[in-house]
């Protein structure tokens, strides 16, 4: 509806309505109460304006003050229990005692509706249905109704009516309403009529008759005599209205009374069945206690054997660190020695190479070590501290300039803001393993703008705050950073390694000194890591500081194995290492090397085996899956070596790609990862990977793989040349087969010929018919020759092919082949040509129609047939031979299996087919009943992809052709 609301006091709706509305809460609440609530919530209408009868007030005036007295009352009936107010003297007034007196209910309720118009003028109601003791109407209202405040006051006025006799209040049902959709709201009432009181007017009656007749008679005066009577009979009529309505309400009683007894016996039965249920639940309390009782007793043990587990468990990781720093210190030892030999001694380059590229893995393992003793102590409560002071601005100078090197290299800035603040009581090689491990974060993360670190102090604390402008951290995974083994990235292309300690040992060491840390990101934005330590020392925890004199120190240099990029030395500049992130390729030791793919995204690895290989192999890198499959489908290399975790495609979703384009679907791929669990081995394998390495791996273990995989695809290859001439041999068969009746004929016609040429008088007639025959024979021969060319001819780019002409040829060449007893049928009604190579293709189908005549022998039938199915073009050879057994179905598409007799077949005819099929995009498959035969079908693509759909006359259904042969 358009325009603006009426105003308050508009002619819509009577005050009668809202008085009752006043006096029900002034009667319950009190009339202070309400002045207080019109004065608290400025009301527009004054409280005299709403209790004269004459004024009229708007529909959403009644509303709204309905819900201002709903929310004051705090009674969600409010609404229907005013309405009941409505049949009371205070309400009605004089009406009261008139309607008590001569009305009676359904006259009461006809009254009101008649009336309705004069108290409400936007609703009108309409009686569907009148009964004695029973209504049924309809209010439909010109303004609609916000809400079923007024529904629940209608209600309840209606339901008050009965109440003026004394009578037990109307039942009111409302079946539609239009607040909630309705187009009228329809109500449904029933009530109870009074007890009609009759006896009084019977016995006044019959009195005044009476004394009439006595006055008539001469028996008394005829006034006193009608007036004592009529008294009398009033009286007595009085007095048997009376007995009539104690009856009624002494059966009233009765039932009731039946009733409360029935109520108290089924609430006895209530009784006992929550007795009963009651005893029962205390029995089952009672064996949830015993068992909870037990279970806390497990429990206990459990906790007491995790304990001891926890405990031996930390001793083991204590122990074993301990064991390994030995040897591994003096391999670092040994390596630096060899390091600073062979720079004596003019080592050749590959040596060194190799020596640094040890000790470079060696300081990681070193670290990682010395990570999982430090959290191993602290979880076993071993761990102390040799508490000092320490001024954090002039530590964090001395940290940084290891980090600036790297920040260098990968081309990001990386500063110290700050000053000089006061020393704080720390250990000092524990916070600078806690510092190391944030910038190395911090770098590790940050690919464009820069690295800053801020030291500030506050009156108690000394704060650090190490902020870059890296990828950042999403909202879930800041929960669980700081967690042990927790990684932000679990997926199988993230893109930074870690073991998810760092962070970890970082916030429990800061713990241990009474510090804290925290960090804030957001996602492509970067992220700041905030540590506090407290001053002075209070914080000092004398049962963690360590008695015991120093220790040897373990060689903890500020290297980045780990966690920066990894480098590669030599070829750099002035000798120092240079970062070694983009792939290079390798000529190997000839151009007729084997090309090998290597896809690796840590450099070091990349390094080491791209250095391997190009002693034996052409080498050629790529950094992560995706620059991988690239390659692969550009350079079709001979085989692929790959890692499985990989950022932006893993190896797996490389494999699954390769796999998946007919250019690269049989290159030969192996799979290197660190994960040794069977599962990881099945998942690869069964995505299509030739082989599976496990990180460490043998070099000569993976060369021997390569070989042989290279033989193994060298053997595929012969094995296809050698099914390929096979095939060619069956054909010449044919051809020999063929081409013997019309040579027989070509020769048989030239002895005549000669004879006649011979004689003097040659025969003009015979001539010609000799030469007939002979051209005759010779366009036989040319055919078969053609036919055999055209079936062997391949491409070495897909080519419009028409299946009609393959499918015409091959059985063209296998016609000697069909037995008398056996019907070749053809059916084609895919007409659009296929991209493919034709003698690969005639292969296929020489293959199957091969299989399809020896399966049905001598005697039987065999249909090939076209027909498009969407983007497929669709060829289905069957026969009704022999079939195949169940056992076999499974194995068809094995190289080397045969269900012929040995020496009759290779083995390779339906293996190397699919391979021909899915090479060309296509898909084959094989369905068999022994002893009612074989369907095969083959899908090929009609068009290669990228390739629009339209095509000119190319494209649609052509008319079918039918034919038979044989």
């Amino acid at each position: 509806m358009g325009g603006s609301e009426p105003p308050d006091n508009a002619p819509e709706v009577s005050v009668r309505t809202t008085s009752t509305l006043l006096l029900y809460f002034e009667r319950t609440y009190g009339a202070e109460r309400l002045k207080a609530l019109w004065a608290r919530h400025d009301v527009p209408l004054s409280l005299e304006y709403l209790r004269t009868h004459a004024n009229y007030i708007s529909l959403r005036f009644l509303e709204r003050l309905a819900t201002l007295l709903m929310e004051a009352s705090g009674d969600a009936r409010f609404m229907r229990n005013a309405g009941l107010f409505l049949a009371t003297p205070e309400a009605m007034g004089f009406a009261y005692y008139l309607l008590r007196a001569f009305g009676s209910p359904r006259m009461c309720y006809l009254k009101t509706i008649e009336l309705a118009p004069s108290y409400n003028r936007v609703g009108n109601f309409h009686v569907e249905q009148l009964e004695q003791k029973r209504l049924v109407l309809t209010y439909s209202s010109k303004i609609p109704e916000t809400g079923r405040d007024i529904c629940e006051l209608r209600m309840g006025q209606f339901a008050s009516i009965p109440t003026i006799w004394g009578l037990p209040p109307a039942e009111v049902r409302e079946s539609e309403c239009q607040v909630l959709g309705a187009s009228v709201c329809r109500y449904h009432l029933t009530w109870t009529d009074p007890l009609t009181q009759w006896g009084h007017h019977l016995g006044l009656f019959l009195g005044t008759v009476g004394g009439l007749v006595a006055g008539s008679l001469g028996l008394a005066h005829p006034i006193f005599g009608a007036v004592s009577l009529a008294m009398a009979g009033f009286a007595v009529g009085g007095w048997w209205d009376g007995r009539r309505e104690l009856r009624g309400k002494d059966e009233a009683l009765r039932s009731q009374n039946q009733a409360v007894m029935g109520s108290l016996m089924e609430l006895q039965q209530r009784y006992d069945e929550i007795f009963r249920a009651n005893v029962a639940l205390e029995d089952r309390v009672a064996e949830r206690t015993q068992a909870l009782k037990e279970s806390n007793s497990k429990l206990e043990e459990s906790l007491a054997r995790q304990q001891e587990l926890d405990r031996l468990k930390s001793e083991f990781f204590d122990n074993v660190s301990h064991e390994l720093r030995t040897p591994l210190t003096l391999i670092l030892l040994t390596l630096e020695s060899l390091e600073r030999r062979g720079a004596e001694d003019s080592s050749p380059e590959v040596v060194l190479q190799h020596v640094a590229t040890m000790e470079r893995s060696a300081q990681r393992l070193l670290r990682l070590i010395n990570n999982l003793l430090d959290l191993a102590q602290m979880e076993s409560g071993k761990a102390r501290l040799r508490y000092a002071p320490l001024e954090l601005f002039g530590f964090l100078s001395t940290v940084l300039p290891p980090f600036l090197t790297m920040a260098e290299r990968q081309g990001v800035s990386l500063k110290l803001e700050g000053a000089a603040v006061a020393p704080v009581e720390v250990d000092h090689e524990r916070m600078d393993i806690v510092f190391q491990n944030l910038l190395s974060n911090a770098l590790k993360f940050t690919q464009t703008g820069g690295v800053t670190v801020r030291v500030s102090e506050t009156e108690h604390e000394v704060l650090v705050d190490v902020e870059d402008t890296g990828q950042g951290i999403s909202a879930q995974d800041t929960k669980v950073i700081f967690d042990r083994f927790a990684q932000a990235d679990n997926s199988g292309t993230r893109r930074f390694g870690g073991t998810g300690i760092g962070l970890a040992l970082v916030k429990e060491t800061l713990e241990l000194h009474e510090g804290g840390i925290s960090v804030t990101s957001e996602l492509g934005k970067g992220s700041t890591f905030h540590v506090r330590l407290p001053k002075g020392r209070a914080h000092i925890r004398e049962e963690l500081r360590e008695r015991r004199r120093a220790e040897m120190p373990v060689r903890r240099e500020r290297r980045g194995s780990g966690s920066f990029p990894s480098v590669e030395a030599g070829g750099a500049e002035n000798g120092r290492p240079s970062v070694s992130v983009v792939a290079r390729d390798h000529a190997g030791p000839g151009p007729e090397s084997p090309r090998i793919l290597v896809v690796e995204d840590d450099p070091e690895i990349r390094g080491y085996i791209a250095g391997l290989l190009k002693q034996h192999f052409r080498v050629l890198e790529a950094v992560n899956g995706d620059e991988g499959r690239q390659r692969a489908l550009a350079e079709r290399p001979d085989l692929i070596v790959s890692d499985v975790m990989m950022p932006v495609m893993s190896g797996l979703q490389m494999l699954v790609a390769l796999r998946e384009s007919p250019q690269t679907v049989d290159i030969p791929v192996i799979l290197l990862t660190a994960r040794q669990e069977v599962s990881a081995k099945v998942d690869a394998l069964g995505t299509g990977a030739n082989d599976y390495l496990g990180k460490p791996f043998s070099p000569r273990e993976l060369l021997a793989r390569i070989e042989t995989q290279l033989r193994l695809r060298d053997a595929a290859v012969r094995s296809a040349e050698n099914e390929r001439l096979a095939a060619i041999g069956l054909l010449t068969s044919g051809f020999a087969h063929e081409v013997r009746n019309p040579l027989n004929g070509l020769m048989n016609a030239l002895t005549p010929l000669k004879e006649v040429l011979r004689d003097n008088t040659p025969d003009a007639d015979l001539s010609r018919a000799m030469v007939e025959v002979m051209e005759e024979c010779g366009q036989r021969i040319r055919h078969l020759a053609e036919s055999l060319l055209s079936f062997t001819r391949t491409s070495d780019t897909p080519v419009l092919l028409s299946l009609d002409t393959l499918l015409d040829s091959t059985l063209g060449v296998l016609t000697w082949r069909v037995p008398s007893g056996v019907t070749v049928e053809r059916s084609y009604e895919c007409t659009v040509p296929v991209h493919g190579d034709p003698g690969s293709l005639n292969q296929v189908w020489l293959n199957l129609l091969d299989n399809a005549l020896r399966a049905v022998g001598e005697h039987g039938r065999v249909q090939v047939a076209t027909h498009r199915d969407g983007e497929d073009a669709v060829v289905t050879i069957s026969d009704n031979g022999v079939g195949i057994r169940q056992e076999d179905m499974e194995r068809l598409f094995q190289p080397f299996f045969s269900t012929r007799a040995a020496g009759e077949g290779t083995g390779l005819g339906l293996a190397l087919s699919r391979r021909i099929i899915v090479r060309h995009g296509g898909r084959i498959q094989v369905r068999s009943t022994p002893g009612k035969g074989t369907q095969v079908e083959v899908r090929l693509p009609l068009r290669p992809p990228g390739r629009s759909s339209s095509g000119g006359g190319l494209d649609g259904q052509g008319e079918a052709r039918v034919g038979r042969l044989g």
